[in-house]
């Protein structure tokens, strides 16, 4: 791996000496997708894909290839948790107003954000979208489109409709990519296990044993791929054990090794989501009930932070069964009091994108005109202004416009 970033980085060298500007486009994506990628070193991946948009926007390149790096730097932000400012360059990639092949990663990767924030009008778009395009060809994007499919029916509660996405995908698909693979096969268990969990619709045990077959076959490839791969894989392996663990009684344990897996890569969102399930791992045996509120603690924590609100939604609910406080507790074990947090701190809970949409509400804009001003969805601005209000704990706009003035004279 080491090697093959060297070579990419002197191929960049040499393209910008030589000042061709296709060759230099190239290698700007080739050295993008080997960091955000197979090297998973994605901080350096997202600064190496924004600034070559950069560039090859200056050399006329930014519909096209300027628009295929941003896609990365999205995917990229998106796993690190910085959704806001994955927006920012979703806003700045549709400036471009690409089209046909060139709209395709950047309609996934915004996908990905609308399938997190639980906007679900603006994802179900997007995949129609691509979905059209891909008609004629496509077959690398194929098995993305349907794992975003199947995360989106999930949180709609259509189980079923999940299950049939994946295994479209591993029948449509051939392609050998464990990374996506592996994306792909947790769907699919995670499907199953929730599934057997609300008792909508039965367990495919067929297809549970067809996923673990695959996870199997996974495992076993990975097993001679690069660190930074097989490091990626490993952690989908680890959510899918867990996944099946929930169809007999969810191990806890399991759940803790996903999270320390998830962690380690500093991907918050997966993180959040296996402390979700072993707080509930653990609530189910009526075992370590501290532990468990601590962990529903810390994924409500990030959950809120990035903005997801499924998740969030999720996590009070469990919250709520198991009569859970999700406030923080000081040294005493006494709840902290909102009211005792200084003015100044009114806005700490809030993300970036938050507070930049509470800022044009502050200006009397409607939701229609922030998505405009923003380049977002009129429907995503809606989920931004409800998680601020569940933040701010107020019910008007006039209520929130208030926190932010007294704030910004503050």
């Amino acid at each position: 791996p080491d090697a093959g970033l060297a070579v990419m980085r002197d191929a960049l060298d040499t393209a910008e000496r030589a000042g061709q500007p296709e060759d230099v486009a190239c290698a700007y994506l080739h050295l993008a997708e080997l960091l955000t990628g197979p090297l998973n070193i994605l901080e350096e991946g997202v600064v190496v894909a924004r600034r070559g948009a950069e560039r090859v926007a200056e050399l006329g390149l930014g519909r096209t290839w300027g628009t295929r790096l941003l896609a990365i730097a999205i995917n990229g932000l998106f796993r690190v948790g910085q959704w806001a400012e994955a927006e920012k360059v979703v806003a700045v990639a549709l400036r471009h107003r690409p089209s046909g092949a060139d709209a395709v990663e950047l309609l996934l990767a915004r996908c990905r954000l609308s399938v997190g924030y639980g906007d679900i009008e603006a994802a179900g778009r997007d995949l129609d979208a691509v979905a059209t395009l891909l008609a004629g060809g496509g077959a690398r994007h194929v098995i993305p489109l349907l794992t975003l499919r199947s995360g989106l029916a999930m949180w709609e509660g259509r189980h079923d409709v999940a299950r049939l996405a994946v295994q479209r995908g591993l029948t449509e698909s051939r392609s050998d990519d464990v990374m996506i693979l592996s994306a792909l096969v947790w769907h699919g268990l995670r499907a199953e296990a929730e599934a057997h969990s609300s008792r909508t619709v039965d367990v495919d045990p067929t297809a549970v044993r067809r996923l673990r077959d695959v996870a199997d076959r996974m495992a076993r490839k990975s097993a001679g791929a690069a660190r930074p791969v097989r490091s990626v894989v490993e952690g989908f392996l680890a959510l899918c054990a867990a996944e099946v663990s929930r169809l007999n009684g969810s191990d806890p344990e399991l759940w803790a090794t996903s999270v320390a897996e998830w962690d380690r890569r500093n991907h918050p969102y997966p993180a959040a989501y296996s402390r979700l399930r072993q707080a509930e791992a653990l609530l189910a045996r009526r075992s370590r009930v501290a532990t468990a509120g601590k962990l529903l603690r810390e994924a409500y924590g990030v959950a809120q932070g990035l903005g997801a609100v499924p998740l969030t939604s999720e996590i009070r609910e469990l919250a709520g069964r198991a009569r859970v406080s999700l406030q923080e507790r000081d040294a005493d074990g006494a709840r902290a009091a909102a009211s005792a947090e200084p003015v100044g701190d009114e806005l700490a809970a809030l993300t970036a994108r938050e507070r930049e949409v509470l800022a044009l509400v502050a200006e009397g804009l409607t939701n229609k005109e922030i998505g405009q001003r923003l380049f977002i969805s009129e429907r995503t601005i809606g989920v931004h202004v409800s998680h601020i209000f569940d933040k701010l704990q107020v019910r008007t706009r006039v209520q929130a416009s208030a926190i932010m003035l007294r704030n910004s004279r503050g």
